[in-house]
């Protein structure tokens, strides 16, 4: 597969970062060979522990992953209206429903009848919402299999975890083994300590690649950003190497060291706060026209999150994802999401956040205000707040969205006596 048989998803800039798209889209062919040699399909979460599937050789389907997709590729209207048909709310996010639309469709479009089989195990959580975990109980309802909830505490104690909520987690996932094993896979504990060994390595990488990507000028796209930070949990196994992650590594490096910036004379940074509109993802590029460049998305907090490798110990591979689990940003609690963000405006030297209110979502919304006061008040940096919900195509106005992007970077432009 190349990038020009992928229509409708911009082309990366950086090679490496081509690579990795191509990756993640080479996994959608995975679950048809999985069914045809007869082994089992679990739907799950993108934002589960992959280890655990990895380790026990689970054909996953990622339901909100293609919902995601069904957007980027222009289909998301078709399936919201299939979700709803079914019985699911215009008001329940609008990727799961894209993703409940995309199961329960009589016919599917030719790229997802490839990434689509009927799923013989459903998983749910409410990690990082419980949208997700209704969601999911769909499907599963949909074809009468098996369900399994994995229940991730909601993290009020910041990175001091009590003991109690790290064994309550990892016991959560340790059942979520028995109920792989229960339905036809096989555990080996060794086979996890690999795993859990190989993502503490990876995420050392990837500490030396944020400093990187905190360089001024900023030295990588918007765009190749997001897919960047989602390769280390969306890439299938055989792609999902040390090696390519060094590459990308030593691009940045390169890159910072010859004073590469992707625009020509950079002029304003900012953060992109909210979903940003899959269904025209190239926008996270557009305000590169005024020489002003997103250095930070939220897509990012939700999929690209780094997990400490100090935490990350082999030998105990369940209390290890527990604990990254629940310290991680997109566990959500007000104090974590603000200290994230205001962190993250100080590291990237933000001019500006474009702040977005996702209508569907039920956890976004809530901290949007929070969030630009904290900033502000650490960084001086203003924020735009609008309404974008840019999943559902119905719902998304393109020209007014350029719009309002175009007048706050104008604003931020003139505040800076550009």
């Amino acid at each position: 597969m190349t990038t020009e048989e992928l229509p409708g998803i911009p082309l990366p800039d950086l090679k490496v970062v081509e690579e990795m798209q191509l990756g993640i889209i080479s996994r959608f062919g995975e679950v048809q060979q999985a069914k045809a040699d007869g082994k089992p399909v679990v739907w799950a979460s993108v934002v589960m522990p992959k280890e655990i599937f990895q380790a026990l050789d689970v054909n996953v389907i990622y339901g909100d992953m293609l919902g995601a997709y069904t957007s980027i590729y222009g289909l998301s209207a078709h399936y919201c209206e299939v979700a709803e048909q079914q019985g699911l709310s215009r008001d329940v996010c609008a990727v799961h429903r894209c993703a409940v639309g995309l199961a329960c469709a009589d016919e599917r479009d030719p790229i997802f009848d490839m990434a689509f089989a009927v799923p013989d195990l459903v998983v749910g959580s409410n990690f990082p919402c419980m949208s997700m975990s209704r969601s999911f109980l769909q499907v599963a309802d949909k074809y009468n299999i098996p369900y399994y909830f994995l229940d991730t505490p909601i993290n009020p104690w910041g990175k001091n975890l009590p003991d109690h909520a790290v064994r309550y987690f990892a016991d959560q996932l340790q059942g979520l083994i028995d109920f792989l094993v229960a339905h036809g896979h096989t555990y080996d504990r060794a086979k996890l300590s690999e795993e859990v060994a190989f993502t503490k390595a990876l995420n050392v990488i990837m500490e030396e690649v944020n400093t990187y990507k905190q360089a001024v000028p900023m030295p990588i796209k918007a765009y190749d950003n997001v897919i960047a930070s989602t390769a280390p949990i969306a890439l299938p196994k055989e792609y999902r190497t040390l090696d390519l992650f060094e590459r990308y590594r030593d691009e940045l490096k390169e890159r910072v060291e010859r004073g590469y910036g992707v625009v020509e004379n950079e002029r304003l940074r900012l953060m992109w706060i909210g979903m940003p509109p899959l269904c025209d993802f190239g926008l996270l590029n557009y305000p590169e026209r005024h020489g002003a460049v997103v250095v930070k998305s939220m897509l990012e907090y939700l999929t690209g999150f780094d997990m400490d490798p100090e935490t990350l110990d082999p030998s105990r591979p369940l209390e290890s994802l527990a604990r990254a689990q629940l310290v991680s940003p997109a566990n959500p609690t007000i104090e974590q999401t603000l200290d994230y963000f205001t962190k993250a405006a100080v590291d990237y030297q933000v001019d500006g956040v474009i702040n977005v209110v996702k209508r569907t979502c039920g956890v976004l919304p809530g901290m949007q205000r929070l969030t630009k006061e904290a900033i502000f008040e650490a960084t001086g940096a203003p924020s735009l707040v609008f309404d974008l919900d840019g999943v559902d195509s119905r719902e998304y106005d393109p020209e007014a969205t350029k719009a309002n992007l175009d007048s706050f970077v104008e604003t931020l432009l003139a505040r800076k006596g550009n």
